[in-house]
């Protein structure tokens, strides 16, 4: 007899859901780790510029307007986390 049973074609279907259901979270925490670490160098950036600010001003700045720090192009919106911080 030739070909596969249905019994056989849904342990198949089955296996492929349970791989598919344990992959998935792994590879979204992948994604969202990602994410993050491309904000790494900025927050390095500002804390950077905010001791220099610090130093020649004897304060921390309120307004990260005031920071010598050059943003990157773009915006940051796909580097936020699901809850909306970065």
């Amino acid at each position: 007899m030739k070909g596969f049973t249905l019994i056989e074609l849904l342990v198949v279907v089955l296996i492929i859901g349970i791989l598919s259901s344990v992959a998935l979270p792994q590879y979204q925490k992948a994604v969202k780790k990602t994410r993050l670490m491309r904000l790494a160098p900025l927050v390095k950036a500002m804390a950077d510029a905010e001791e220099a600010y610090y130093l020649a001003n004897g304060q921390y700045t309120p307004f990260s307007g005031e920071l010598d720090v050059s943003w990157p192009d773009g915006n940051l919106a796909g580097s936020a986390t699901d809850d909306g911080y970065l």
